[in-house]
């Protein structure tokens, strides 16, 4: 299609390449006080200071909630290199005196709890959303490097089936309001309340994405492809795949796990050039299913039989060390244990039953900024 309208409404340009299988990360903290309650102050001074003391690892900016603070690795070669770009950052924060835990939400803040960053985007979603908006959310996504955008589209494609089983090993947000939800992350129930989210739409080509993202920006009556929040999503202007789909981690250890499984499983995917597309319906009923038990429970696999998570998650893991070089696959060791011990709303459980929520916020602040 070459460069169209649709094209110059989603990105300004052509797909940038973004290098060969390179990874970064976003990661959401949530800003705490001293009594781990969230911190609605804006972050805006705060974001300023890390910005310089920050810069060699990444960037440091606002984000749609005001109890929050987001950081942007350097591009790197491994996932080591990502947990290392994070690992600064968020020594930088302690160093500046702010406390922050990473879970899906925060597993005591009162319902409607939640102050916007004062921002023109964010007044504009904030007026677009209303009442949605009343749950702060913290989220880990991943970026892998393409270098086109026919890769772009086979990694697109590759990772949609397997986004249930990431979002299963990342499931960090057992608690709401106080109380146990019952899921296992209730981070996704907030974030499928909002539009222009949830499964990624199936495509067979660059162009096709393309015209599909414009529609749906034309829909929605929003600036850009940026307020498209599918869990998967390409974007041009970096030349990346972006997995959207995980919360946020205390264990930077599982950070660099979570982003060598993305890496790994979108090197195979264009190294395979095809892949099945398991029907969107399917795909969401997956969704729930690991939102509601997290690794504890089967889905529907790409050849539509109906298979545990755990397998499926050790079977991941193995194609993802396959495609991966050296050392680069190191990292995934850290979800292998995850598979064999507790995953995190597991813990977050047993942390609760022994010693009641402040045991909870304790355990996840220091796990958090110990994890530097």
């Amino acid at each position: 299609m070459g460069t169209s309208t649709a094209e110059a409404i989603l990105t300004g340009s052509r797909f940038v390449p973004g290098g060969d299988f390179t990874v970064g990360a976003e990661e959401e903290l949530l800003l705490v006080d001293d009594d781990f309650q969230l911190r609605h102050a804006e972050a805006d001074e705060l974001v300023e200071r890390l910005r310089i003391e920050c810069a060699e690892a990444g960037t440091a900016s606002t984000e749609l909630y005001a109890a929050e603070v987001e950081f942007a690795t350097a591009v790197c070669a491994d996932a080591e290199g990502v947990a290392s770009c994070l690992r600064a950052s968020r020594s930088c924060l302690a160093v500046s005196g702010a406390r922050a835990l990473a879970a899906g939400v925060h597993p005591d803040g009162a319902f409607g709890e939640a102050r916007l960053t004062d921002a023109a985007r964010y007044r504009a979603i904030g007026d677009s959303f209303a009442g949605l908006l009343r749950t702060p959310t913290a989220s880990l996504q991943v970026h892998v490097g393409l270098p086109d955008a026919r890769a772009a589209v086979a990694a697109y494609r590759g990772l949609r089936n397997h986004l249930a089983i990431l979002g299963a090993l990342a499931a960090s947000s057992p608690f709401w309001h106080g109380r146990d939800s019952g899921l296992a992350s209730a981070r996704w129930a907030v974030i499928n309340s909002y539009p222009r989210g949830g499964v990624p739409p199936v495509v067979d080509s660059w162009e096709e994405y393309v015209a599909l993202a414009e529609a749906v920006v034309a829909a929605a009556e929003v600036p850009d492809y940026t307020q498209v929040w599918w869990d998967a999503r390409i974007q041009p202007r970096f030349g990346t795949v972006e997995v959207r789909v995980m919360d946020a981690q205390p264990s930077l250890a599982i950070v660099a796990g979570l982003t060598a499984l993305v890496q790994g499983v979108a090197r195979d995917a264009v190294e395979r050039a095809t892949s099945p597309d398991v029907p969107g319906p399917v795909l969401a009923e997956n969704d729930f299913r690991v939102a509601r038990h997290g690794l504890d429970t089967a889905i529907v696999d790409v050849d539509g039989s109906m298979r545990s998570v755990r397998e499926l998650a050790h079977a991941l893991v193995a194609r993802a060390r396959n495609a991966l070089d050296g050392g680069q696959a190191a990292p995934l060791e850290a979800v292998e244990r995850l598979l064999v011990d507790e995953p995190e709303y597991v813990r977050q459980r047993r942390v609760h039953a022994a010693g009641g929520m402040p045991a909870l916020l304790q355990d996840l602040a220091s796990r958090t900024m110990q994890g530097r």
